[in-house]
C-alpha cells in the first residue's frame, strides 16, 4: 500500500513511518525542508519525500490523489497564531478530503489536547 503520511518528520511521523515501512508499505512524507526531507528518507528503503508544506494546497491533493491511504499528522506549531494554524489545517484537510472523494481512500487525522482551550472548544 502506499502511504501519503503528513508530518512525517515530526516525533510522532517519525515512529509512524517507520513501522509502515517496516511492515512493507510505500511510505510519501511530505516535507516543507531540505532537513525535513533528508530526515525522512533516513527512515526507510521504501520511504520518498513530496516537497511542500500544509499551505500547499496543491501539492496535498496530488499526494492523497497518488496514494492508497492518508494519514494527516501535520500542524503548524505557531502558538502566537494558534487560530492562524487551525485554519491552515483545516484547508489542508478539506483540500486532501475533497481531492479522494468517492476513492474509498482511508483518511486518518489526528489532533492533539492542544485543540482544546479552556472552556472552549476550537471548530476545525
Amino acid at each position: 500500500m502506499k502511504v501519503f503520511v503528513t508530518g512525517a518528520s515530526g516525533f510522532i511521523g517519525n515512529a509512524v513511518v517507520v513501522e509502515l515501512s517496516k511492515a512493507g508499505h510505500q511510505v510519501v512524507g511530505l516535507a516543507r525542508s531540505a532537513e525535513a526531507a533528508g530526515k525522512i528518507k533516513s527512515l526507510g528503503t521504501n520511504v520518498e519525500v513530496l516537497m511542500g508544506g500544509l499551505q500547499d494546497l496543491d501539492v496535498l491533493k496530488r499526494g492523497a490523489q497518488d496514494a492508497d491511504g492518508i494519514i494527516h499528522l501535520a500542524f503548524i506549531h505557531d502558538f502566537k497564531a494558534f487560530d492562524k494554524s487551525c485554519e491552515i489545517d483545516r484547508d489542508a484537510t478539506v483540500a486532501m478530503l475533497e481531492s479522494i472523494k468517492g476513492t474509498e481512500k482511508p483518511f486518518v487525522y489526528t489532533s492533539g489536547i492542544l485543540l482544546l482551550l479552556p472552556g472552549k472548544i476550537l471548530d476545525v
